[in-house]
């Protein structure tokens, strides 16, 4: 008897335990954590304060996550640096679509809310095949990489990008979003 309620309370223990790590994946708690997000600004000179390896927007693939860093140059203009991250570690985006833009590749390039607008159509519809939830349940947000004029001129580029990232500006995903139910 005394082994038939030591196994009942070992398989009780069990669930309760599973249980728990179950509510910290649907609530989100295992996947996007509480910490600074990247830093808007930084020391240009000092290159070991970037964390992954530096792209351009464009180049950003499905499945990659990614950092953005901003910061002013010597002639004190806004200048952005990407850099892609493995997606363990800790991160602002991660990119879950991409479509390209009904255009010849000889038509002038579309004002740039025209291309935001198709693009955050075009991830919308893809948001809750990655994701595994609707969008309005969801604690991610929804961004988009539109080709650039000079992009759009110089290397035909026709490719929009979806991205996801926190609610929250004080978060950061620890790991991929994918089918995550968040």
């Amino acid at each position: 008897m005394r082994w038939l309620l030591f196994a009942c309370a070992i398989a009780l223990l069990g669930t309760a335990c599973s249980g728990s790590a179950a509510s910290n994946e649907a609530d989100g708690s295992a996947i996007i954590v509480e910490a600074e997000p990247t830093p808007d600004s930084f020391d240009a000179s000092d290159p070991e304060q970037l964390s992954g390896i530096s792209t351009s927007p464009s180049n950003i693939e499905a499945g990659e996550c990614f950092n953005d860093y901003v910061y002013r140059d010597r002639a004190d203009f806004l200048q952005q640096i990407t850099t892609v991250v493995a997606c363990d570690k800790p991160h602002d985006r991660e990119a879950y679509f991409q479509a390209r833009y009904p255009a010849d590749e000889d038509a002038p390039a579309p004002p740039e809310e025209t291309l935001r607008r198709w693009a955050e159509a075009a991830c919308l519809d893809e948001f809750e095949t990655f994701v595994g939830l609707e969008y309005v349940l969801s604690k991610l947000e929804i961004g988009v990489i539109v080709p650039t004029f000079a992009t759009w001129t110089d290397n035909a580029d026709r490719n929009v990008t979806c991205f996801v990232f926190p609610d929250e500006d004080d978060r950061r995903l620890r790991t991929s979003v994918a089918n995550s139910g968040l």
